[in-house]
């Protein structure tokens, strides 16, 4: 499995990469939320039993994800492929990051999270270490990379924590939520004049985006009904 969430990782990674040279990032971060269709087709494929109620859930939980800022237009031949790649890429490390999760012996799945987290990005370093050759330290690079990285493994450590916790679809379906963050970051920047942060976009973006909201909000709650019978 860690094997897995490695190559997940690098394939889903480098794929969406690929895929910003095609569609502006907004989108294909929007997009991206078809990763909760592939999970549930990998889920399928190992044996998990989903039902209508789950699927109802998780069909709406791609419509809002993809929703909420997709802003249309054609999407080429080159950027479908690198976001199949990407998408399935995500989708098969969390598959393997919530099986690693269950495999741990630690007493709570914060010590779990912990374990994983350090086995996977520890190869993953060992992996990276060529790159140090071809792109030379500069200290300039770290005051802007040790920012990022903070907030970036804290985001993995919890989310490992949250499939352990709950699965790696239901996990998927409340990680989409951050959707709804968003709006509500925006509405703050906005407020306070930051419109550099986020930019200005029309009252009929807005209404959708809001409608997207509550859809993501009714799967959350669909999800979490089957869940508890």
């Amino acid at each position: 499995y860690v094997g897995g969430q490695v190559g997940g990782y690098v394939v889903g990674h480098t794929s969406f990469f690929m895929l910003l040279r095609y569609v502006e990032a907004t989108r294909a971060a929007s997009l991206i939320g078809l990763k909760i269709i592939a999970l549930v087709l990998i889920a399928i494929l190992m044996g998990t039993t989903v039902s209508s109620l789950q699927w109802l859930s998780v069909i709406l939980c791609t419509i809002a994800a993809v929703g909420m800022n997709l802003s249309g237009g054609h999407l080429s031949f080159q950027s479908i492929f690198w976001l199949f790649l990407s998408v399935f890429g995500y989708a098969f490390t969390d598959v393997c990051i919530t099986e690693l999760m269950l495999m741990m012996p630690g007493k709570s799945m914060l010590e779990n999270a912990f374990g994983v987290m350090g086995i996977c990005y520890t190869v993953l370093g060992i992996l990276a270490l060529g790159g140090l050759f071809k792109y030379p330290y500069k200290r300039e690079y770290l005051r802007e990379v040790v920012p990022y990285s903070l907030c970036y493994f804290s985001s993995i450590f919890f989310l490992m924590a949250c499939f352990g916790l709950l699965g790696v679809v239901f996990g998927s379906i409340i990680q989409a939520g951050r959707g709804i963050i968003s709006i509500l970051l925006g509405i703050v920047l906005l407020h306070f004049g930051l419109e550099k942060s986020e930019p200005q976009v029309s009252a009929r973006m807005w209404i959708r985006r809001l409608i997207m909201a509550l859809l993501m909000l009714c799967a959350m709650i669909i999800y979490s009904l089957t869940v508890q019978k």
